[in-house]
């Protein structure tokens, strides 16, 4: 029997480039035991609006995701949960902004190798500042959902090594369109 691994998730569409997972020690892991049920995300990603980074925002999001996880099959669950975090940080004041809110996952462990795929939907309240093409930078309130791609890879039992790339729907009087948000993370589960 093939015991599942456990990691998070990375890459998608729009981000360009090849995520390279980090070659971590796989001989720590446990083979014994139910799979984890929670995990906890540590995420930084940057922020890009609009076309060809035009109105990127100079700093990085920040986020925390925890959530639940229920197996499915041998090699898929879903998970239940939900993220906050900040936007723009350690770019210009006029660009900082916070994002929250909850989030559904599914993940696929499609190779005996300790790597997972994941698809995770967020229903994210909050506000964020959004600049016109005069420069004119103003915060908005309001539902900015994202849809998030990725891969994990699983270096011991309660560790991963997280990439991924996200689409944010963004609709202000400013400007509306969606951001592209490649990031990384590390996960540890319980």
């Amino acid at each position: 029997m093939v015991r599942r691994r456990w990691p998070g998730s990375a890459l998608a569409g729009p981000c360009a480039g090849i995520i390279a997972l980090w070659p971590v020690s796989t001989g720590a892991r446990a083979e014994d035991g139910a799979p984890p049920q929670w995990h906890v995300d540590v995420k930084a990603a940057y922020v890009v609006l609009g076309t060809h980074a035009a109105r990127a925002t100079g700093g990085i999001m920040p986020s925390v995701t925890g959530m639940h996880r229920w197996p499915l099959r041998d090699a898929v669950d879903i998970g239940l949960g939900a993220d906050a975090g900040l936007f723009g940080l350690g770019g210009d004041a006029r660009w900082l902004g916070f994002l929250g809110g909850p989030a559904l996952s599914t993940r696929v462990t499609p190779f005996r190798v300790p790597v997972s795929l994941e698809l995770t939907a967020r229903l994210d309240l909050g506000r964020i500042p959004v600049c016109n093409a005069w420069g004119l930078c103003l915060r908005y309130m309001g539902f900015f959902p994202a849809v998030e791609a990725g891969a994990a890879y699983l270096s011991t039992q309660h560790v991963a090594v997280v990439a991924t790339c996200g689409v944010r729907f963004i609709r202000t009087l400013a400007w509306s369109g969606m951001s592209v948000e490649p990031a990384a993370a590390g996960r540890i589960f319980w």
